[in-house]
């Protein structure tokens, strides 16, 4: 628990950079080592009643904090991250090796145990690669928690694992055929025993017990964080919509601009089977609106002339404003018949009564050019261009109409 959780606060303190983070991963981690240590002393000599020296307890208690908060802070130090975390394992595993012989050493009447070299060598390189294959799974668990956080709770389990088997390993090889003539018997004066066992297990429990406040403190927080960071993603995501949305969209009316007319139809020149018409719409009279009335009244006026365009259009086009009382209608039809029905349509409507805050407006007309995909160009601008001329060439001849730009009589552009 005190590994996984310490691996979960290195995690945290990577996603909120601070050098007082690897002041929470180390202790927990020294915390657990010891705890281990010393269930695992009273597990392997359960026959026998250990009593300890308290300052040489203390003492290794406190090795394993700072060696294990030095070691977080090597290892999270990117400069000493480049030796393949060498410098960081050493710092690890000399503390954890460190606290588990002083703890041995703490031992009363340890004097008389006699252990075996050989052992205590292997514990000594166990712990030491145990550490650098925990250290590598940790970087993994650092660098997959800025992709997929599924991903880095696989690491961390497995760096946990790692590091619970390699610490027991040590544990068991340090205190293999290690003997002593001088333990003390059961008949020992038990007002002695108990006091020494209850200053051991008092840190024991506290230990335990800070271990599980800090889990739910830790996961508290995170929880938190992520409910702050799930909020904050889907903020940003309406934000960017909402910017998408402002820059392919007419701020007044609502209705595509130019930047998404053209995007819309390069998409549809890529797919295009039937012709592709584009009727350029400029209103007729809308001048003297914004002249008498103002610009306010020119806007509202605007906005009905937008929604009734789309009202008409439906779901057979696509309806843009390019500009003052300039749009642009897109239609996909196979007669040419279907889209001068359209246009009359839209003639007719445009020429009625609409009812303003101010006024009452009924003396619009509109002047519709037409250019025609592939028949007049291959790409937007030449037929919006050519639309454009179309639609000057009938406002001189009279406005109120419709006309193609292949049925005007004027000098065509190059």
């Amino acid at each position: 628990m005190a590994f996984y959780v310490s691996f979960w606060v290195c995690k945290t303190g990577v996603r909120k950079p601070h050098f007082c983070w690897p002041l929470f991963s180390g202790p927990m981690m020294g915390c657990g080592i010891w705890v281990l240590h010393y269930m695992v002393m009273q597990a392997h000599h359960h026959n026998h009643v250990l009593r300890y020296d308290i300052m040489k307890t203390l003492l290794s208690l406190l090795i394993v904090v700072v060696g294990c908060s030095l070691g977080f802070g090597c290892f999270l130090f990117k400069k000493l991250r480049k030796n393949n975390h060498i410098v960081a394992a050493l710092i690890f595993s000399g503390s954890a090796a460190g606290m588990h012989y002083l703890g041995m050493a703490a031992v009363i009447s340890s004097e008389d145990w006699k252990v075996n070299n050989g052992y205590i060598a292997l514990s000594l390189g166990v712990i030491f690669v145990t550490y650098l294959i925990m250290l590598r799974l940790t970087y993994q668990m650092l660098v997959m928690t800025r992709r997929n956080d599924s991903f880095a709770n696989f690491y961390r389990l497995g760096a946990t694992t790692v590091l619970c088997m390699g610490v027991s390993a040590m544990h068991i090889l340090g205190t293999n055929h290690t003997h002593s003539s001088g333990m003390m018997s059961q008949s020992m004066e038990m007002h002695t025993v108990d006091y020494i066992e209850d200053t051991i297990a008092i840190p024991l429990v506290m230990l335990v017990g800070l271990v599980f406040l800090l889990v739910i403190f830790i996961w508290f927080f995170d929880f938190k964080e992520r409910l702050s960071n799930e909020k904050l993603k889907k903020e940003l995501i309406e934000k960017n919509l909402q910017l998408k949305k402002m820059a392919q969209h007419d701020s007044l009316t609502h209705l595509p601009n130019r930047f998404y007319l053209q995007k819309h139809l390069n998409t549809l020149f890529s797919k295009q089977i039937n012709p592709l018409f584009i009727l350029f719409i400029d209103l007729d009279g809308f001048k003297r609106v914004n002249d008498v009335w103002g610009h306010a009244i020119g806007d509202e006026l605007l906005v009905k002339i937008s929604q009734m365009l789309k009202d008409v259009v439906g779901n057979e086009g696509f309806v843009a404003r390019i500009g003052g009382d300039e749009f642009i209608i897109e239609v996909s039809q196979k007669e040419k018949q279907e889209v001068i029905k359209i246009a009359q349509k839209l003639l007719s409507k445009i020429s009625g009564r609409y009812e303003l805050s101010a006024t009452t407006v009924d003396f619009l007309s509109a002047s519709i050019g037409v250019s025609v995909y592939p028949e007049h160009g291959q790409d937007v601008a030449t037929l919006l261009k050519k639309a454009d001329v179309a639609m000057y060439y009938i406002k001189d001849k009279g406005k109120n109409n419709v006309t193609f730009y292949d049925e005007i009589e004027m000098p065509l552009p190059i």
